[in-house]
């Protein structure tokens, strides 16, 4: 009996070793299928949404003209060459859900590290540290009073739909 049931006991624990294993590989192969992916897919979102993707909601909602924006971070770092981009991602919420418009392609670190935009009335803000170039004091700044701008004046930011 003593070496028969620790067969019993070895083959059940490989079992159920196996589909735990076979259940991490559905739920990783689902993650950028689902929620926020989803609706990135829907609007046909160009950036990759596979392994090294990865997005952050921003707090809040953004209310101008009778309509409701939400943002979230993307970024995504190429696991070969440790290279990748960070955009910023415009959704318009409504009754129905969440709309994906287009995203603002940005560096969303500075020299001290992450930055993460913060929404004010109907501007988004990114608090950047203070960068003197020239006399010049930039502020990074987005004024949804009107919808979302197609460039941010002085920049090279512009919506990519």
């Amino acid at each position: 009996m003593g070496i028969g049931s620790s067969n019993r006991i070895a083959v059940a624990f490989v079992g159920v070793l196996a589909v735990s294993l076979v259940g991490v590989s559905t739920v990783k192969s689902t993650e950028y299928t689902t929620g926020i992916w989803k609706v990135l897919r829907a609007g046909q979102f160009s950036g990759p949404m596979s392994t090294g993707a990865h997005v952050r909601p921003v707090k809040g909602v953004l209310a101008a003209n009778g309509k409701r924006y939400r943002f979230w971070e993307y970024s995504w770092l190429n696991p070969e060459t440790h290279h990748g981009r960070s955009m910023l991602l415009v959704f318009e919420q409504a009754d129905s859900g969440l709309s994906y418009l287009g995203s603002y392609e940005m560096a969303l670190d500075d020299f001290r590290g992450p930055v993460h935009p913060v929404i004010r009335g109907k501007t988004v803000f990114f608090p950047f540290h203070d960068i003197e170039i020239l006399g010049d004091k930039n502020s990074w700044a987005m004024s949804f009073e009107n919808g979302p701008p197609q460039a941010i004046p002085g920049s090279v930011i512009k919506l990519i739909r």
